[in-house]
């Protein structure tokens, strides 16, 4: 009686999965599709219909590719706010990227260490990092541990996970503030 129950537990789990991915491809081919729609000059029924397939394949490929990386939905305290502020981020990490073109690459940044809030998730995090233009995500630590034993670089316990950036500012911007602990980078 007790293993039916748990069968049946995993039966309703499988499906609430099948329910999210059709929700997330479908989700996919409505944004592909209508952007796909807006950009044709002539809106005709093959046009129509050649865009829908396509949009179809880009929403099973992406579906796919974040399933593949391991990537889900951005999550823990500070995930909202790092996602409002990202069209900000985009805007001053281009001009930031330009300015750093101008100069000739001469820029104060660097290299940094962003230790995550507890409970985000260093994927979702590390895909809002790299949408600016001024960072590049170096690596991503999803258990925190910089060394191969299971402890910090520095020989202790592990910590949050946490995300290697190159940025070309030495300030953190809004998204990496809204994503860092208390701690903020290191």
């Amino acid at each position: 009686m007790h293993e039916a129950g748990i069968e049946g537990g995993r039966r309703r789990e499988a499906a609430g999965m099948g329910r999210t991915a059709v929700a997330e491809v479908a989700a996919w081919w409505v944004l592909l599709a209508a952007l796909d729609v807006v950009l044709i000059s002539s809106v005709n029924p093959v046009e129509l219909l050649v865009a829908a397939g396509a949009a179809l394949a880009g929403a099973l490929a992406a579906h796919r590719l974040r399933r593949a990386v391991g990537i889900g939905r951005p999550h823990g305290r500070g995930a909202l706010r790092a996602l409002a502020a990202l069209p900000w981020s985009l805007l001053r990490g281009s001009a930031a990227l330009a300015g750093a073109v101008v100069r000739g690459g001469r820029r104060p940044g660097g290299v940094r260490r962003v230790v995550l809030r507890p409970g985000t998730g260093a994927g979702g995090a590390g895909l809002l990092l790299a949408a600016s233009a001024d960072t590049c995500v170096l690596t991503i630590d999803e258990d925190g541990a910089d060394g191969t034993d299971g402890t910090s670089a520095a020989g202790g316990a592990r910590q949050g996970a946490a995300v290697r950036v190159h940025a070309l500012r030495r300030a953190p911007g809004a998204v990496e503030r809204a994503l860092t602990g208390p701690d903020g980078p290191r």
